[in-house]
């Protein structure tokens, strides 16, 4: 009971710890000069609505945040798509399948099965990281306060990238995600907001 006790006392301490530990390592804001936002090209973000399925503004989109500074909103951008990019998915086959693979066809049954679960990842896995990815991205920027807007997707492209079995290069991203943020805290958009 005394050690239960000692234990107790010891979680606040423990959270406020934690708390510290990542509040010291929160990346600090990069104050961007007025020349290096304006070499940063704005997308274009203009289309026609009436010729676009509204269902492909769950995955074509971006975010704006009034009265944002562009070195705020690229704070915000890469720190969501730091959390996102660091949470995997994996639907691969459980043991248990791969034992009765075994039992039931050898041990060329099994080779196959991983076979079969790497290209089954590579066809399904790498569609269901990038809704992941979507959804984290919507979840974080929301949290943050910002508006999500609904956009086409060849205009999406230009700016946006999709990681389903690999990792979008280091300074594609980079440029990217400072697109994302030019949007983020450009002029505010015409078009009504979608639902979070």
């Amino acid at each position: 009971m005394k050690h239960l006790c000692f234990a107790l006392l010891a979680l606040p301490l423990a959270s406020a710890a934690q708390a510290q530990y990542v509040e010291s390592n929160a990346p600090p804001v990069h104050h961007f000069s007025a020349a290096e936002i304006e070499a940063v090209p704005m997308p274009e973000l203009a289309f026609d609505a009436s010729q676009v399925a509204q269902d492909d503004f769950e995955k074509y989109f971006y975010f704006h945040r009034p009265d944002t500074t562009f070195d705020v909103a690229f704070l915000d951008i890469t720190e969501c798509d730091a959390l996102t990019s660091g949470l995997t998915f994996y639907g691969g086959a459980s043991q248990s399948m791969i034992n009765q693979q075994i039992f039931q066809y050898g041990m060329a049954g099994a080779i196959g099965g991983a076979i079969g679960s790497v290209l089954a990842d590579a066809i399904f896995g790498s569609g269901e990281r990038r809704k992941q990815r979507r959804i984290n991205m919507r979840n974080c920027m929301y949290y943050k306060g910002y508006d999500r807007y609904g956009l086409e997707k060849d205009l999406w492209q230009e700016f946006n990238f999709e990681e389903g079995n690999s990792r979008e290069e280091a300074e594609s991203r980079a440029q990217k995600l400072m697109m994302q943020a030019r949007v983020a805290s450009g002029p505010k958009p015409e078009q009504e907001a979608l639902q979070p």
